[in-house]
Order: C-alpha cells, then sequence, then structure tokens
C-alpha cells in the first residue's frame, strides 16, 4: 500500500507581497495627489494590481462592496444629488440666515442648521452648496467671509458626528462591529447622538469664543477693516467664462483637475445654478465656472484651459444680457453676447490706458 503524501502546507505570503502593496499604495496615493484620474478609478485600479499578483485574496478584496455601509452612504449620495440640483437647500438656507447684526449671531445662525443637515446627509454637497450662499451673505452683512467658512466645515464635520447615518466613517465602522460581533445589539439612528450631541455643541462653543482671535477678519486681524474683508473674500472666490472655441467645450469637468489651488464650487448654464457638478458632466461655450481657492491662480488657469475671467462687473453684464435675448436656446445666446462685450469693454479699456 503507498504511502499516502503529506498535506502541502500553506507557507503564508510571499516576502515579496508586503514591499509590492505599499509600492502600489506608494503609487495610488502619488497619482491621487497628482489628480491623474478620478480617485474611484485608481483605487480600483490599485485593488486590482493586488488582485492580479495574489497580495490580497479575491474573498477578502471584494468583500467591502457588499458592506451595508458602503451601499447605505451610496443611497446618501442620491440623496445629496437631488438635494444639489433641485436647490432646495439654497433656497431654504437663504431665508433661515436672515441678517445678523453680529459674528457671533451669523455663526451661530450658520452652524446649527448646518450641523443639524449634515447628521443626515453627506458634508461634500452640503458645504459645496453653501460657499455661494455664504459669499453673497457675508457681502450683506458686512462680514469677513473668513469667520464663516471655517465655522461651515466645522459645523458640518461636528455634525455628522450625532447620527449613525451622518458621516461614512460610522456606517463603516458600525458595519465591521457586526462582523466581528454578530451577537451584539445593532447600533441605531441616533445611538451616537449620546455623545455625539455634546461634542458638536462643545466644538461649536469654541468657534464662537476662539474664531475671533484665530480667524482672519476677527478681532486678532483687524475685522473692522472693510478693505481687509474683501481682499479675503477676493482670495476664496473667483469666476470664469467658458469662451468660445476653449478646448474645454463639449469635455467633461473632470479635464479642470490640478489647477493650482482653485476648485471648482458650481457652474453657472443660462439661469441654472448647478452645484457640485459630477466628474462626466459636459461643459459647454458660455458656461459660468464659480471656483473657490487662490485667486492669483486664475490667469494661468484661465490661459491653459481657453477661459475668459468673471469679474463681478463683466457678471452683472453676462446676467443682463442673458436677460434681454428672446427667441432660440435664450441663455445661452446671452451669455455668449454678454462674453464678447465683456472682452470688447476689456480691450477698450486697455486701449485708453495706452
Amino acid at each position: 500500500m503507498a504511502a499516502e503524501a503529506p498535506p502541502i502546507e500553506d507557507s503564508g505570503p510571499e516576502p515579496w507581497h508586503g514591499y509590492y502593496c505599499v509600492g502600489v499604495m506608494v503609487l495610488m496615493f502619488g497619482a491621487l495627489l497628482k489628480n491623474v484620474a478620478g480617485p474611484d478609478v485608481l483605487m480600483l485600479g490599485a485593488l486590482a494590481m493586488m488582485l492580479a499578483a495574489d497580495t490580497v485574496d479575491l474573498t477578502e478584496g471584494l468583500k467591502g462592496f457588499s458592506n451595508k455601509g458602503l451601499l447605505t452612504v451610496a443611497c446618501l449620495f442620491v440623496v445629496a444629488a437631488g438635494i444639489s440640483n433641485t436647490g432646495a437647500l439654497d433656497y431654504y438656507m437663504s431665508r433661515l440666515l436672515g441678517t445678523p447684526k453680529t459674528v457671533a449671531s451669523a455663526q451661530i445662525r450658520l452652524m446649527v442648521p448646518i450641523a443639524i443637515i449634515s447628521a443626515f446627509l453627506n458634508n461634500t454637497p452640503v458645504v459645496a452648496i453653501m460657499i455661494p450662499i455664504l459669499q453673497k451673505w457675508s457681502r450683506k452683512c458686512n462680514i469677513a467671509p473668513a469667520q464663516l467658512f471655517i465655522p461651515l466645515s466645522f459645523a458640518s464635520i461636528l455634525g455628522g458626528t450625532c447620527t449613525l447615518i451622518g458621516t461614512s466613517t460610522n456606517l463603516v465602522v458600525e458595519g465591521m462591529m457586526r462582523e466581528r460581533y454578530p451577537e451584539a445589539l445593532p447600533m441605531g439612528l441616533f445611538t451616537l447622538s449620546l455623545y455625539g450631541v455634546p461634542v458638536a455643541l462643545s466644538g461649536m462653543a469654541y468657534i464662537l469664543v476662539a474664531s475671533p482671535f484665530l480667524l482672519p477678519g476677527g478681532k486678532g486681524s483687524g475685522g473692522g477693516d472693510k478693505s481687509s474683508g474683501d481682499s479675503i473674500e477676493d482670495s476664496l472666490a473667483v469666476g470664469a467664462v467658458v469662451a468660445p472655441g476653449s478646448p474645454v467645450v463639449d469635455k467633461p469637468v473632470a479635464t479642470l483637475r490640478g489647477l493650482n489651488g482653485l476648485y471648482l464650487v458650481s457652474v453657472q448654464r443660462g439661469d441654472m445654478l448647478l452645484r457640485a457638478v459630477t466628474p462626466e458632466f459636459l461643459l459647454e461655450e458660455g458656461d459660468v465656472l464659480h471656483f473657490t481657492g487662490l485667486i492669483e491662480s486664475i490667469g494661468d488657469v484661465c490661459a491653459e484651459h481657453g477661459l475668459l475671467p468673471l469679474t463681478h462687473e463683466v457678471e452683472e453684464q453676462l446676467m443682463g444680457a442673458g436677460g434681454a435675448v428672446e427667441g432660440g436656446n435664450g441663455s445661452d445666446v446671452g451669455v455668449s453676447n454678454g462674453v464678447k462685450a465683456a472682452a470688447e469693454g476689456r480691450e477698450g479699456e486697455e486701449g485708453e490706458r495706452l
């Protein structure tokens, strides 16, 4: 009787697996920093490389796609996209903010509703929608925008800690907890509120006390100087128009990546203001692009992508021209006429200076 062959022992991962994984992660993060492609493409590509090299088991590599937390986050993105496209948050927030008399009152009116909204929606579209609203509101109330943008960001983060669906991190951890401790009671929607609400209130109280001394435009930086507030606002908001013949016409907005400190906030197309557009959104001639970030970069960005810098005066001229045109696609024709008029006006001003 032949002797049975001894069972093959699992020798574990190969010595090079660790170096390979580290190399793939370094390449992925480098590509993310360089905006080579979208995060979804880069991360899926990194996963595919690890699966192809068998450094990650197929079951473990694809296990995350069945996570209930991940699926819940995907559903919340659909809800947030609907709110963003309909402008519902814009409408109600413009009326909730009112006309405060002090910076502290403005911050309270801003942080409380944002924290409540962020407890049930993803933070990114909420902040993206609120940026242009705050820019107009700060001018109306004569408040330095820098005193509002940081409270906006932190209120959305703090509000997200108050419920299970407030942030994707809570959902992912809850899914991991169910897998690790299946006998434990499931976490309810407001289970985290016992800890999240006190933390959120404490954080907002700290912002009210510290922001006048730590943020630009406050007591510590001469917040009473109106010109200082204007310069801060200009450094946070800038616009550009997709000029005729621009290389970005009929191209996805994802082509506008790596803009030297500028980030696209919204797109004005005729009478529609589209906020937090997807990377697949196609740009058209006459679209008005609203950016936030470093204003000194707008010249290089416009020269590279064939855009026309937009000033407040030009924006008013574009809106006036768009309302005066009738027949056809009035919005697009009006914006195109406004672009031409703006260009002629700048040429005339340059001629006068010469």
